[in-house]
């Protein structure tokens, strides 16, 4: 079987997806660490507000459809420029939504012209999007050494657009630097221009022309049905993942002043950035395990259980590999890459260092929650997740900054991936194996 001709075509395309990862972690880490020290806590902060600003709404310009269209292009391929088209068309309409709904609320939350100028570049940039899906489109066809390229090309023009302005525009020495914050906010410009236009040319290289897509209002029905849960799921992560940073801007901008709250945004930002590096660890362990596990389900409910046991116990070492150094090296890390100003950040990410745990254990979830078919339920947590983040925000981070934020993070997670399977009949067999799985997490090397 491993010799065989469709093993080795979805190795080779799982071999790309994983260079992608690795080669966009890498140009992420070393533009930040040029962008970090260029604009300080304060400025950085302000960068990063007004993208997090837009973030919160982004799900509205992928809708839920990449996986959608990729199943439906493999379920039916005769139908692919009307799948496609109808598509893009409905990421278009989704990207016009993002756009007004954060132009008006920039607009009633009064911010001032560099930030709004901000906010409507990135947010401007999500034009673009519908282009993307050419990505579920070469997905669909097993050419992930296409999406890979494609995504790296882009990394390496943003990062080099990124580390220009950095070299090229002086260094800022009065707090301000308007010109270099409203070309950091171009660079997401850039980057979907080269996304875009890469997605473009590789789809007409490959055969087809996006001239041919065209809409179809029963397909749009079709999609719409399909992938509302999904954009409501999507939202709620990206609340969860996003509000954070707004929060602490908008909280402590009272106590703090102005440039105090976007330097707190500017330390908890960066310690975040690195933070999220490291989750696609378990991301790609889970993927990889996802076969196994499926074929488990159908066969033997025994070797499931096993399995799904076994996959929370990895999750765990995995935690206490990464968790436990980064803990006690956090501050010495921040202060090595990125200077002196930042070692508040190095406080902020050993803290973060817990939150590894959840998101470990979260990943691995959703296996569980695949192979049972609860998505009603994943829906549910999502939404939980983001009500009780926000309300603790608002809590805990006039009381304690950004350390406040990090906590509030940490109990939201703990309720919606552990706490809300006590009262779903049907999610309380995952509490038990997850239990189970980190009392007894040296077994994992009877693993199979």
């Amino acid at each position: 079987m491993l010799k065989s001709e469709g093993f080795q075509r979805y190795l080779r395309n799982t071999s790309w997806l994983f260079v992608d990862r690795v080669v966009r972690l890498a140009a992420v880490l070393v533009s930040s660490i040029f962008i970090t020290r260029y604009l300080g806590p304060s400025l950085f902060g302000e960068l990063n507000y007004a993208s997090a600003f837009v973030g919160i709404f982004l799900t509205l310009t992928s809708m839920g459809l990449d996986d959608i269209v990729a199943r439906d292009l493999v379920r039916d391929p005769e139908k692919r420029d009307r799948i496609l088209g109808t598509a893009a068309f409905i990421k278009l309409g989704g990207a016009v939504m993002l756009f007004f709904i954060v132009g008006a609320l920039a607009f009633l939350k009064g911010m001032d012209g560099i930030k709004m100028g901000m906010v409507l570049l990135i947010s401007g940039a999500e034009f673009l999007k519908p282009i993307t899906v050419c990505e579920p489109y070469f997905h669909s066809q097993v050419k992930g050494r296409i999406v890979a390229k494609v995504n790296i090309v882009q990394a390496l023009v943003s990062a080099a657009f990124k580390i220009g302005i950095v070299l090229l525009v002086p260094k800022p020495t009065d707090g301000t630097n308007d010109p270099a914050l409203i070309l950091f906010a171009c660079a997401y410009f850039v980057e979907m221009v080269t996304l875009s236009g890469g997605y473009l040319l590789a789809y007409r290289n490959y055969g087809p022309h996006w001239r041919d897509w065209r809409f179809d209002k029963v397909v749009a029905v079709q999609l719409l049905k399909q992938s509302w849960p999904l954009v409501v799921f999507g939202l709620a992560l990206y609340v969860q993942a996003k509000v954070d940073q707004v929060l602490i801007g908008d909280l402590l901008r009272g106590k703090l002043g102005e440039a105090g709250a976007n330097a707190e945004v500017g330390q908890y930002s960066v310690a975040l950035k690195m933070i999220e590096s490291l989750g696609f660890l378990p991301s790609i362990v889970v993927a990889s395990l996802a076969p196994a596990i499926t074929r488990a389900r159908l066969e033997n409910h025994d070797l499931y259980v096993l399995r799904i046991v076994n996959q929370y116990r990895l999750m765990f070492v995995m935690f206490l590999v990464t968790a436990v150094p980064l803990y006690f090296l956090a501050q010495p890390f921040m202060v090595l890459f990125f200077g002196e100003e930042y070692r508040p950040a190095g406080y902020l990410l050993s803290l973060f260092a817990i939150r590894l745990f959840f998101t470990n254990m979260g990943v691995a979830k959703m296996s569980f929650i695949t192979n049972e078919s609860l998505f009603r339920y994943s829906l549910v947590m999502s939404v939980v997740g983001a009500v009780c983040n926000i309300g603790l925000n608002l809590v805990l981070i006039p009381l304690y900054q950004s350390k406040g934020a990090i906590w509030a993070m940490i109990i939201s997670f703990f309720v919606s991936n552990f706490l809300l399977d006590l009262f779903y009949k049907e999610a309380r067999p995952n509490l038990r194996y997850t239990i189970h799985a980190i009392a007894s997490f040296w077994h994992v090397r009877y693993a199979r």
